[in-house]
C-alpha cells in the first residue's frame, strides 16, 4: 500500500499560518478562485449500482426490499499502488448474519462500503466489500451504539508516515436516533486493515439541541464531513451544521476540533482505542463548548437560508486556502477560507436537481494529485442524484455523477 502525504505539507502550512496573520475572524474575505464548471457526467449508471449490489459480500439479504442504495454518505477516497479505493455507505439494511465463519451487521441502517477503481469508475469490477462498524470491545466508550436506527461512514484519513498508526484509516460516520425528527451525531471509527473491518470509537459531535424520542419540529442533518488538518497542523477540524437549542433551524457553518496527536494516540496507539473529546467553536473562543451538546457559533451568519447544507471541506495547494462545498440537495455553493473560520459568501456553481422529483445530495470533492483529499486547479466533484422526493429505498433510478471545477 502506498501510504497518502499529510492532508497539508510543512509548506502549506507555513503558507496559510502566514496568510492568516493578515485576516482574523469576522473580517471580508475575497475569494482568489471563480471557478468554471463542466456539465455532470454520470460515473455509476443506476443497473451498475444495483448490479454492484448483487455481488457486495457478504451477500445482502434484502435488496429488493431497501436496496444497495450507494452511495448514501459523502464519500472518502485514498490512493494506493493499485488505483484508488472509494468508501461510503450503503444505505441498506444489514441484519445480523454468518458470513464465512463470522457474524457480521448491526441489526441497522449503512455500513461503510469499500470499493476499488478508478475516479472514472468508483465502483470498479470488483465485488464490494459492504462492511458494518463493529462496536467497540469495551461498551462504555458508545453506550448510545446499539439505540441507532442508521450508522454509516464514507470520508477517511489515512494516517501518514511519521505519526502514530501510520498506515491505518479513520472515518467520520452519520449516526441517527429513533425520533419524530431527524437526529444525527457524528462519530468517529477506525480500520487496521485498509477498511475490510471498522471499529466505533464513539461520538465526537452532537447537536445543541438535546436529544428526546418526541423532539419539536426541526431538523438535524448533521452531514459526514471530512476531518480538516487546522493552518498549524495541530488539529483536526470537522464541519458540521449545529441545532441550536434555542431555535428549529441549524448554523450554516459550525466547526468542533480535537488535537490530531491526542486523537491519533487514543485509535492508534492504545490498547483501548477510543476517541478523545471535541470542543466547538463559540464566540472567537475553543475552550467553552463540548462537542457533545455545546453551543457553536455560525461561521457563516450572512448567508441566505438555502445557501446552508451538506458541507465538503479540503485544503486547495493551488490556491492556499481551504475551499467549501455546500449542497442543499439542488444548488452547489463555493466559498473559501484562509484560517478554516473566515469564509467568503458563497458563489452559485449550478442547480443538479429540481428538489421536488429529483435531489442531489453528498458532495464530495476529490483532487487529481497523489492526495485526493488535497485539491489542486482543477478536482472534481462527487454527488449522487435521486429521482425520489424523500430519498427513500429502494432509490430507482439514483446514479452517481460528477462535475468538474477549474480555477482560471
Amino acid at each position: 500500500m502506498q501510504l497518502r502525504a499529510p492532508l497539508a505539507s510543512v509548506a502549506m502550512l507555513a503558507a496559510f499560518c502566514q496568510l492568516c496573520s493578515g485576516v482574523s475572524h469576522g473580517q471580508t474575505l475575497t475569494p482568489m478562485c471563480q471557478p468554471s464548471v463542466s456539465s455532470p457526467i454520470i460515473v455509476a449508471t443506476h443497473d451498475q449500482i444495483v448490479a454492484a449490489g448483487l455481488r457486495a459480500e457478504p451477500p445482502l439479504t434484502d435488496t429488493k426490499g431497501f436496496g444497495f442504495a450507494w452511495p448514501d454518505t459523502q464519500m472518502g477516497v485514498i490512493k494506493t499502488a493499485a488505483g484508488y479505493e472509494f468508501f461510503t455507505s450503503d444505505g441498506a439494511f444489514h441484519p445480523r448474519q454468518r458470513w464465512q465463519g463470522h457474524e457480521v451487521g448491526n441489526n441497522n441502517y449503512g455500513s461503510v462500503v469499500t470499493t476499488v477503481g478508478t475516479l472514472d469508475n468508483p465502483l470498479g469490477t470488483g465485488n464490494p466489500q459492504d462492511v458494518t462498524i463493529s462496536p467497540n470491545p469495551d461498551p462504555g466508550v458508545n453506550p448510545n451504539y446499539s439505540g441507532y436506527t442508521y450508522i454509516g461512514g464514507g470520508p477517511v484519513y489515512q494516517v501518514p508516515e511519521g505519526m502514530t498508526g501510520a498506515g491505518n484509516l479513520l472515518a467520520g460516520y452519520h449516526a441517527e436516533l429513533p425520533s419524530n425528527t431527524l437526529y444525527a451525531v457524528h462519530g468517529l471509527a477506525a480500520s487496521w486493515d485498509n477498511g475490510l473491518h471498522w471499529t466505533d470509537l464513539g461520538e465526537v459531535v452532537r447537536p445543541n439541541q438535546s436529544f428526546a424520542p418526541m423532539l419539536a419540529p426541526g431538523f438535524d442533518e448533521i452531514g459526514d464531513g471530512p476531518l480538516v488538518l487546522s493552518p498549524d497542523g495541530k488539529y483536526f477540524y470537522f464541519y458540521f451544521p449545529d441545532w441550536p437549542a434555542t431555535t428549529i433551524t441549524t448554523t450554516h457553518v459550525s466547526v468542533a476540533r480535537v488535537r490530531a496527536a491526542s486523537l491519533l494516540e487514543a485509535a492508534f496507539g492504545s490498547t483501548h482505542p477510543h476517541t478523545v473529546p471535541f470542543e466547538k467553536f463559540y464566540e472567537g473562543n475553543w475552550h467553552l463548548q463540548p462537542g457533545i451538546g455545546g453551543a457553536s457559533t455560525d461561521l457563516a451568519p450572512t448567508w441566505a437560508p438555502q445557501q446552508g447544507g451538506y458541507l465538503d471541506i479540503h485544503s486547495n495547494s493551488a490556491l492556499q486556502r481551504y475551499v467549501m462545498i455546500v449542497d442543499n440537495d439542488t444548488t452547489f455553493y463555493y466559498a473559501e477560507s484562509i484560517d478554516g473560520l473566515t469564509w467568503t459568501e458563497p458563489m452559485v456553481l449550478g442547480t443538479f436537481a429540481d428538489g421536488v422529483k429529483t435531489l442531489a445530495p453528498y458532495p464530495r470533492a476529490v483532487g487529481l494529485g497523489d492526495n485526493p483529499h488535497v485539491l489542486g486547479k482543477s478536482f472534481y466533484v462527487y454527488y449522487t442524484f435521486l429521482h425520489e422526493e424523500n430519498g427513500g429505498l429502494p432509490r430507482e433510478g439514483n446514479s452517481l455523477r460528477r462535475i468538474t471545477l477549474t480555477c482560471p
